[in-house]
């Protein structure tokens, strides 16, 4: 269908395919048109509400193994809780980034406003919306299969709980999500490149180096245990 009705959703179309195959054309793109948080915003918002389901999901299962005085069906709410603080802390660490990103380009003289480099790095939560739902997927077959014990004793339920982590499904889980930041992560250096007028070497340094740090972070423990 031909007409100016049918334009803005192909431009859109188009947009989001750069931004996932061609992130440096579609930050260039952007670069002159004004700051909006809004799309951004709800990007990383539904990388929350993604998280959000996993936690509620591990949340509950470790309530349900606990036979402890006084918190008998508190499943839910536990649930809940930890859903609310996954999300909060999804919004948070798209602001940390931002800001660790800002801090870090000043090394290289970098210029721009942070609400710009807010907007970008909000951008290049997409692929981490296909991996949380894929580890989703996972986690909810894996609670599914999973038989919860009845445990009194906290000490038993803090070992049983370690050893949920060490499952291969939920180190599987854990991996694709590892690996989708590091494709958020490629988009970022395109972000930060442009919102900050850096070159691309400067870009990637400012953008790879914490990255990898969080990464690091987050593959340890489980070599070592």
């Amino acid at each position: 269908m031909n007409g100016s009705s049918g334009e803005p959703v192909s431009e859109a179309r188009a947009s989001f395919v750069d931004l996932v195959v061609n992130p440096r054309a579609f930050f260039e793109a952007l670069d002159p048109k004004p700051v909006n948080l809004l799309f951004p915003g709800l990007i990383v918002l539904v990388t929350g509400v993604i998280g959000a389901v996993t936690a509620y999901q591990m949340s509950a299962v470790l309530m349900d193994a606990m036979a402890l005085p006084g918190i008998e069906g508190l499943g839910g709410v536990v649930g809940a809780v930890g859903a609310i603080g996954a999300l909060i802390t999804t919004l948070l660490a798209w602001v940390i980034y931002t800001a660790v990103f800002f801090v870090v380009s000043m090394a290289f003289r970098g210029s721009g406003e942070f609400n710009r480099l807010l907007s970008y790095v909000g951008y290049g939560h997409v692929p981490q919306v296909i991996g949380g739902i894929v580890s989703t997927v996972l986690t909810w077959n894996f609670v599914s299969n999973l038989r919860i014990p009845t445990l009194t004793d906290p000490e038993a339920v803090q070992e049983w709980s370690a050893t949920l982590t060490q499952d291969p499904t939920m180190q599987a889980a854990t991996i694709i999500s590892l690996l989708f930041m590091l494709w958020s992560a490629n988009i970022w250096i395109f972000g930060v490149r442009q919102a900050r007028n850096l070159s691309t070497r400067d870009a990637a340094i400012t953008v790879l180096v914490p990255v990898l740090i969080y990464l690091l972070a987050s593959v340890v423990p489980m070599l070592v245990t």
